[in-house]
């Protein structure tokens, strides 16, 4: 299962936040809502906010929670104005998630001014990472976040 589990991470992130032409469905709690359905497997994110936010994203199988991911990030408030371009280079990075760990993005990413680091501890059945970007060497981004396999009693 882990190896079906790591491909439907990366194509589910691949087809919605990472995707130039997703678009997320607002809930009725104000969250924003992405949902990707194959076969048995669901994966939805929700999340609040957008300088600022903070997030869930989940794995259904057969309908049962197998896997999830709760995350909280943006830009540094003296930031906020480069928000659009941070997220968007953002959104590139999480494009490029290795196939060992699709929960984010590569380790490390260079484009221009900048620059996206990702250290995790763990595999994708049960991790603690942190992420940030950097633009001309400041830091104007950050994300943590923490996830992994569910198990329930039988």
């Amino acid at each position: 299962m882990k190896k079906e589990l790591l491909d439907f991470i990366k194509k589910a992130k691949q087809a919605t936040y990472a995707s130039e032409s997703s678009v997320e469905k607002k809930g009725e709690d104000g969250g924003k809502n992405y949902k990707v359905e194959e076969g048995d497997w669901t994966y939805t994110d929700t999340y609040f906010g957008n300088l600022v936010d903070c997030g869930q994203e989940r794995i259904y199988e057969n309908g049962k929670v197998i896997w999830m991911m709760a995350y909280r990030g943006g830009t540094l408030e003296k930031y906020d104005n480069m928000s659009k371009e941070a997220f968007g280079f953002l959104k590139k990075c999480i494009s490029k998630a290795p196939e060992e760990f699709p929960a984010r993005g590569p380790k490390k990413v260079e484009e221009g001014d900048w620059v996206y680091e990702n250290n995790w501890e763990g595999d994708i059945e049960g991790f603690v990472g942190e992420e940030n970007i950097y633009f001309k060497g400041k830091k104007i981004c950050f994300r943590n976040y923490f996830g992994g396999l569910v198990r329930n009693r039988k």
